[in-house]
Parts: C-alpha cells; sequence; structure tokens
C-alpha cells in the first residue's frame, strides 16, 4: 500500500499544528484532497496531529515513491471505521495508538484502482486531524518481529479485469491476527509479526489466472505460480 506523507519528518518543528485544525471531516477531506491535488508536502503535514508522537516515529514515515503517488491520485473520500478495526497495535514490545480519537478513514484514490489508501483520522479537542502514532513500551525484552508479505497477482484480460479477496492469518509477539483485503488484478500488503499462519485466495470474478506469494524476513515461504480456478489457493503453515 502507497503512503501519502512524502518526505523525511524528523525535524519538522510543530509550526504544522499552528494554523487552525479543520473542524469537521468533510473540511479536513476536503483540504486532504486539495493539498494531494497541489502536491504541497506542508499542507499535508499540517493536517496530521503530532501530538506525542516520538521524532523517532516521524523519520519513518517516509515516502518511497511520491512522485507516482501524486501522479497518479484521483481523490479522496470519507469512509467508515470498521466495527472490529484494531486501533491498538504491539510489536516487540511496544504498544502502538492513535493520537485522536478515530471515527473513520481517508479513503485515498488512485487512476486504475478500484481499492484505495486508508488513512485514519479523528476528533482531538474539537478540531479533525489525520491521526499520528505514538508509542509506548510495556516489554523491553520482547522477542524482535520479522517482516511479512503477502502478494497477490492476476494476469486477466482487459474485458474481464479480475476482483481477488484475500484473507491471512498472522503471529504478532505470540498472538493471532487477523487481515484481509479485496483488488483488482494486484495487490501487496506488508507487516511485522512472527510468521504468516495461513493465507486465502479467492476469484470473485474475472477470466484469467492468479498468484499468491508469501515472504518471511525477506525469502519467499509460498509460491503458488500462475493457477487459472473459479476455486482458491490457500496456504497453511507446516509445524
Amino acid at each position: 500500500m502507497k503512503n501519502l506523507l512524502g518526505v523525511l519528518l524528523l525535524g519538522f518543528a510543530a509550526v504544522f499544528n499552528s494554523s487552525a485544525a479543520p473542524t469537521s471531516a468533510e473540511q479536513l477531506r476536503s483540504e486532504f484532497e486539495a493539498a494531494m491535488k497541489a502536491k504541497d508536502t506542508n499542507a499535508l503535514l499540517a493536517l496530521v496531529n503530532w501530538k506525542g508522537v516520538s521524532a523517532e516515529m516521524k523519520s519513518e514515515m517516509i515516502e518511497e515513491d511520491t512522485a507516482d503517488d501524486t501522479a497518479a491520485f484521483v481523490g479522496v473520500k470519507l469512509l467508515p471505521l470498521p466495527a472490529d478495526y484494531q486501533l491498538t497495535n504491539e510489536l516487540d514490545g511496544i504498544r502502538y495508538f492513535p493520537n485522536v480519537h478515530v471515527v473513520g478513514f481517508l479513503g485515498v484514490n488512485y487512476k486504475d484502482q478500484n481499492t484505495t489508501g486508508q488513512i485514519p483520522y479523528g476528533e482531538s479537542d474539537g478540531g479533525f486531524y489525520v491521526a499520528g502514532t505514538v508509542q509506548e513500551t510495556f516489554d523491553a525484552h520482547a522477542k524482535k518481529s520479522i517482516s511479512l508479505g503477502i502478494s497477490v497477482m492476476g494476469l486477466f484480460t482487459k474485458e474481464t479485469p479480475g476482483i481477488l479477496t484475500c484473507s491471512y492469518v498472522y503471529v504478532a509477539g505470540g498472538k493471532e491476527k487477523t487481515g484481509g483485503f479485496q483488488c483488482t488484478n494486484n495487490w501487496s500488503t506488508g507487516f511485522w509479526g512472527d510468521t504468516v499462519k495461513s493465507c486465502t485466495v479467492k476469484k470473485i470474478s474475472g477470466d484469467g489466472s492468479f498468484q499468491l506469494l508469501i515472504n518471511e524476513n525477506g525469502k519467499t515461504v509460498f509460491d503458488s505460480d500462475m493457477v487459472e480456478t473459479n476455486d482458491s489457493i490457500s496456504y497453511e503453515k507446516k509445524n
């Protein structure tokens, strides 16, 4: 999934929050969309709530392909917060949580994609912001996680593009967690944890083949190869 804040944030002062914050979700959406269209990095940064966000966390928000993001940008819409959305995450003995009361997502649309980048937003002290992430250490001796990745690739005709769904279970900090996405033709996601326990990809529509790839710590642990089926591709980690 593409990031949207296209600079190294380390060292930016609180001046970005000095202007009045949007007073409604719609105003936040409108200003975020305008900043994306104008390729105005400072305006994007001003919409983020930086209260309690560490310099280390800011430095990790690096855009890998800013030009491509803005060139392919279409628009922003407001999306509801799913009932099962997990606001707090734990990794390597550190707990991560938003610094605003999250009420939904900014759905960022790109050309030739039916899926959207989803950025949490919420309310704080009467203003609406893109959520910042704060962290607290609860186990300084926790086992370090590894990078995990799931990629779905399809070869479909232009007349009948494929719609695929992917659901997966992974282990992080010894606890099972779930995730998933729906995409047209191709999509990939990356996260941190101990291992990918299982994954299933299903073809909802389209005429063509598709493939599932699973990576752990930079190594491919599963490659289904391209298969043409109306059923599904499944992966179960062997003990």
